[in-house]
């Protein structure tokens, strides 16, 4: 049994932030070391309460705690800014979804770590949730899949800070909320052979002075995407920022009968929608993102070379999504394979450090 303890820093101490730095607290594999937020009071409030230093200059916060692991749960554009100066001080960095606010971004992140034989994971935490873990082993009871839904829904608000301007956050509810639901599907069926995609921003428009009603925001609140797959299964994603009661399921139907499944369950059923199977799990919202860590935090200590939702495996999703925004301007189908051929990349180059079994 190996005992060692990893030196953690937390970079933005928001929502997210407080979550990983609870489950930090309170894992047996890792020490809190030092935190940062660019408001002096959040950051300040943030640490009083675990003990650690806190920070309000990230390159400060890395240089003077010196930590093996860091959790960037800030925004894209300032994680593109620190990843280079993790892979410079041999920092593993496990992050906030999106991988990045490009493919190209992502591409380059995913080699500076590499060339630095450091990890980089995305905190595409769903996948350690019970539900939707369990519809993963279930999924050869459905036979030949065909028709895949995934929706994810709920109202953030009119205050969206950086989560609405492009630059700092690459896109808007495709990218980020919707990155969940197209992790689960690529992690389930694999990469589309073609995507069909389309975003709007009609759902945050505000009358101004001239009369017109145009959006607060430059990012969209809105999206769909169609996903074609070479094997024979369609997929389709439907998100929104701007519409309540929050609302999130995985659908998957097969020759063999369905499977639904949330977070914390999931069903299978006949053809005919007789029960099956069923699956139900207990426990606090955040014991997926504690599972998540608790894998990056293992892979760091053993050294290992395979783990789940290595940047390299997030390439993936972000031709996705790359390909349903573009397919939004052109109208046309995108084919994520071709994006990735771009970038000198292929599907099983970015599934290479994936684990054999689930």
């Amino acid at each position: 049994m190996n005992d060692e303890r990893l030196s953690a820093a937390v970079v933005g101490a928001g929502d997210l932030g407080r979550l990983v730095m609870g489950v930090l607290a309170q894992s047996p594999k890792a020490v809190l070391a030092g935190i940062s937020d660019r408001d002096p009071a959040v950051a300040q409030q943030a640490a009083q309460g675990l003990g650690v230093p806190a920070f309000t200059d990230n390159r400060r916060l890395l240089a003077e705690v010196q930590p093996r692991v860091v959790f960037l749960c800030c925004p894209p554009q300032t994680s593109a800014e620190i990843i280079p100066i993790c892979a410079g001080r041999g920092i593993h960095v496990w992050k906030r979804l999106p991988l990045a606010r490009s493919l190209s971004e992502g591409a380059e992140m995913v080699r500076l770590m590499q060339r630095a034989d450091l990890k980089l994971v995305v905190g595409t935490q769903r996948r350690s949730a019970g539900g939707y873990r369990t519809a993963a082993r279930w999924k050869h009871r459905l036979e030949q899949i065909f028709l895949a839904q995934a929706h994810y829904l709920y109202n953030w608000g009119n205050t969206l800070g950086w989560h609405g301007d492009k630059t700092l956050a690459g896109g808007g509810a495709l990218i980020e909320i919707g990155y969940h639901a197209i992790d689960l599907l690529v992690w389930i069926l694999g990469l589309p052979e073609e995507v069909y995609g389309a975003s709007s921003s009609a759902g945050n428009l505000r009358k101004a002075t001239d009369g017109k009603r145009h959006p607060i925001y430059d990012t969209d609140d809105t999206a769909a995407a169609i996903l074609r797959f070479r094997t024979g299964p369609m997929a389709t994603i439907v998100t929104t920022r701007s519409s309540g009661p929050v609302s999130e399921e995985l659908r998957l139907h097969g020759q063999g009968g369905s499977i639904a499944a949330t977070a914390e369950s999931c069903s299978l059923r006949g053809p005919d929608g007789e029960t099956l199977d069923h699956f139900s799990s207990e426990g606090s919202a955040a014991e997926p993102l504690r599972r998540q860590i608790d894998a990056f935090l293992e892979a760091v200590i053993t050294k290992a070379e395979c783990y789940e939702c290595s940047g390299l495996e997030n390439l993936l999703n972000l031709a996705v999504i790359e390909a349903a925004y573009l397919c939004n301007r052109t109208s046309q189908p995108e084919h994520p394979a071709r994006l990735l051929q771009t970038h000198g990349l292929n599907k099983e180059h970015c599934l290479s450090l994936c684990p054999a079994v689930l």
